[in-house]
């Protein structure tokens, strides 16, 4: 009999340890749901080492044909790196290495040209050894990885902001925001290799009109076979594979009934009253095998700024507060490129990876001013090799290997 209780009182305090870890966390139709909130009152710190089992450095050479000032997009397979400069607005590639190649293509008015400021983003073929430069309202023009100009992709008439390969050839798309009459209906899309439309999905609230809607933030983020897009004005993560369009997370911000309606409302933009200091914001996300990453915003006065880990298997959500000091360094970047997890693997620069590679992301860029910030804060004492870089070099490409 004794032995019976014992072992029933074990399995009453597995069930509580369970329901301890997995408090923020509830499953709606196979789905998990998150208490964004009820986290970030609670503050559980969690660690790199659990995830990441590896750190690559890859310094990208300097020379006078490739000086990069700030990286506003960066894309990678097993032979090359895409680099898109922000400060001249060029495309240089490198080859897995760092070492330079060429640049791809140039501004113009020719064939293979482009307009300034004009690429939003790159996407990669690595079958066909392609990159697609995608161009705000125009076609993507489309290179071979020899730096030779193919044609002009009209294949896509939809305002698409971002596009990924899957493997049977068909598309996994992102809408792009512009103007309620210049934007993409949809949030996420699905496009055969005939180039048939299979499936779409609109984020928008029912109650907003439909010639004011307005998709704000729109993320896209690529992870083996699929890839998830989000905006503001919901808050579920759509996952878009060959099968169609799911729920990939819910991402329960509670900001209050009129919050969604409002900020997918244009007319409501002028106003400028949709946020208060209790509103949350999703910044941006990255997805490993075993986990969802959130890095999310509390727009209080300073904005806090918080790492967040959902394990995809049990559950189990936790809240980790950025430390102030990366924000501090992470002024004038567009994606705040240390604001993360403190790095207790090898030393290095706060964990948070936004860059692809291959089907995942997993890369992150560095240059010599933040390093040089970052020890003037006290941190990097031990600084990995990969990261003696010289005042006037370019940045450190930063490849993490995962856990699966």
């Amino acid at each position: 009999m004794r032995n019976k209780v014992q072992v029933w009182l074990g399995a009453l305090v597995a069930l509580l340890i369970l329901g301890s870890c997995q408090s923020e966390s509830r499953q709606s139709d196979g789905v998990w749901m998150v208490d964004v909130r009820s986290a970030i009152q609670k503050e559980t710190p969690f660690s790199m080492k659990e995830d990441v089992t590896g750190i690559e450095y890859i310094p990208l050479e300097t020379t006078d044909s490739c000086l990069i000032s700030n990286i506003v997009e960066l894309i990678m397979d097993d032979d090359f790196i895409f680099v898109h400069n922000g400060k001249t607005d060029r495309i240089f590639q490198f080859t897995p290495q760092g070492k330079f190649v060429r640049q791809l293509g140039m501004m113009g008015n020719g064939p293979g040209e482009y307009a300034p400021w004009t690429v939003e983003n790159l996407a990669l073929d690595s079958r066909k050894k392609e990159i697609f430069l995608h161009r705000r309202r125009l076609p993507a023009l489309v290179y071979s990885y020899s730096g030779a100009y193919l044609r002009t992709d009209t294949t896509l008439e939809e305002s698409v902001g971002n596009r990924y390969l899957l493997k049977n050839g068909s598309y996994a798309l992102a809408g792009v925001p512009i103007t309620p009459f210049e934007q993409s209906p949809w949030l996420a899309a699905l496009k055969d290799k005939e180039n048939r439309l299979v499936a779409t999905k609109a984020p928008f609230p029912a109650q907003v009109p439909a010639d004011a809607c307005y998709m704000q933030e729109v993320q896209f983020v690529p992870f083996r076979n699929s890839a998830i897009a989000y905006t503001l004005c919901n808050d579920t993560l759509f996952r878009i594979s060959e099968s169609g369009i799911a729920p990939a997370c819910i991402y329960a911000k509670k900001n209050g009934a009129e919050y969604n309606e409002k900020i997918a409302n244009i007319n409501e933009l002028a106003k400028d009253d949709t946020n208060t200091s209790s509103t949350i914001e999703l910044f941006n996300f990255f997805e490993t095998p075993r986990y969802l990453y959130f890095r999310t915003a509390l727009l209080t006065d300073p904005n806090k700024f918080f790492i967040q880990r959902l394990d995809k298997q049990t559950g189990e959500f936790l809240s980790h507060a950025i430390a102030p000091d990366f924000m501090d360094v992470s002024i004038g970047f567009s994606d705040s490129n240390v604001m993360g997890l403190d790095n207790d693997l090898d030393g290095g620069v706060p964990f948070c990876p936004s860059f692809v590679y291959k089907d995942r992301v997993g890369v992150q860029a560095v240059n010599a001013v933040t390093i040089a910030k970052l020890e003037n804060k006290g941190y990097l004492k031990n600084k990995p090799a990969g990261l003696q870089v010289g005042e006037f070099d370019n940045p450190v490409i930063i490849v993490y290997t995962f856990k699966n």
